[in-house]
């Protein structure tokens, strides 16, 4: 390897997002001569959160590989009931009674607005506050799993989680050198805590949701920590050279554009940038719902093989030659 420093960064995309990192990751290890858990730095937005944390906390790509095929001794398979598990396990419904629903639409309807459209905070007492909490579903399968299968002390290697932080209205790094303290599980917790769907999760003074509201990438922390590659994998954006259906292109616009910006400016820096996009046929087998319970080999068989067809380009192979890395 040359001393050039390699950042990985994993975009956000819910538990489709979660199968693609499997599948890319994958493709790039055994195609590219990448390894995914020996970058430099690894950055993480929700689901690629989870990825990173798991990468860093000693799991193999293989180990992610054969968690979204059903085949891994952690996962329970995806037979004809797993879907309806899956899917229970997901979207456990927070509120028991009508007036809980109630007042959790409302709680809800504020961290959207507040975390999607800056809303003026609203000082309530703490009693009125409890009456309308955001969220209309609970977390706690995801708090159960990163409980038992990651340590809640960070990895010795850098590893970077990024989430919102609703009060401020801004961006909050945590793993990074001055950032909030919180366990790496609650870490990813938050980072995962989609505004209006699941409850935001407080770290310190700081009342976090999910890294998407900013950006599904973040690859911008990469460039400017200074590292020379920046590998993005982003299931959320497409490559604007083989562009979907203009329905597609709608729902995908925002994610793609904002890649683009951040990966412009990189390279503007000097590092090289290589981005793992989902293609046109993906994007069909992703469908609308990022959140699908079902979501797993099918969507991981594909990215393996779009991933490994993309590292056999001129480019890539340019870029990972020079690195070393192929």
């Amino acid at each position: 390897m040359t001393s050039r420093r390699v950042a990985l960064v994993l975009g956000a995309g819910g538990t489709v997002g979660m199968a693609y990192h499997a599948g890319s990751l994958r493709a790039l290890q055994l195609v590219g001569g990448v390894d995914p858990a020996g970058c430099d730095l690894i950055t993480g937005t929700s689901a690629g959160s989870v990825i990173g944390a798991y990468l860093r906390s000693g799991w193999t790509t293989e180990d992610l590989w054969q968690l979204a095929l059903g085949t891994h001794p952690s996962s329970p398979g995806y037979g004809p009931d797993e879907a309806g598990a899956r899917r229970r396990a997901i979207f456990t419904p927070a509120w028991r009674t009508p007036a809980e629903l109630a007042g959790r639409a409302v709680g809800s309807a504020y961290v959207i607005a507040r975390s999607m459209f800056g809303v003026p905070p609203v000082a309530l007492p703490r009693a009125v506050r409890r009456l309308f909490p955001g969220g209309m579903f609970t977390l706690e399968e995801g708090r159960r799993r990163f409980a038992e299968e990651l340590p809640e002390a960070w990895p010795e290697r850098e590893l970077w989680i990024v989430a919102f932080d609703i009060r401020r209205r801004r961006r909050v790094v945590l793993g990074r050198e001055g950032s909030p303290e919180a366990t790496l599980p609650r870490a990813v917790l938050a980072s995962c805590a989609i505004p209006g769907v699941y409850p935001p999760v407080r770290v310190g003074s700081h009342l976090l949701v999910d890294g998407g509201v900013r950006s599904t990438t973040h690859l911008d922390l990469a460039s400017k920590a200074g590292h020379d590659l920046i590998i993005g994998v982003a299931p959320m954006a497409f490559d604007p050279a083989a562009a979907p259906p203009p329905l597609r292109q709608l729902i995908r616009g925002g994610p793609t554009r904002a890649l683009a910006r951040e990966a412009a400016r990189a390279r503007a820096a000097g590092a090289e940038v290589l981005l793992v996009r989902p293609t046109p046929a993906e994007l069909a087998l992703h469908g609308a719902n990022m959140m699908r319970p079902d979501a797993g080999e099918a969507i991981a068989r594909a990215a393996y093989e779009s991933t490994a067809r993309l590292l056999e380009t001129d480019r890539f192979r340019v870029v990972l030659a020079a690195q070393g890395a192929a």
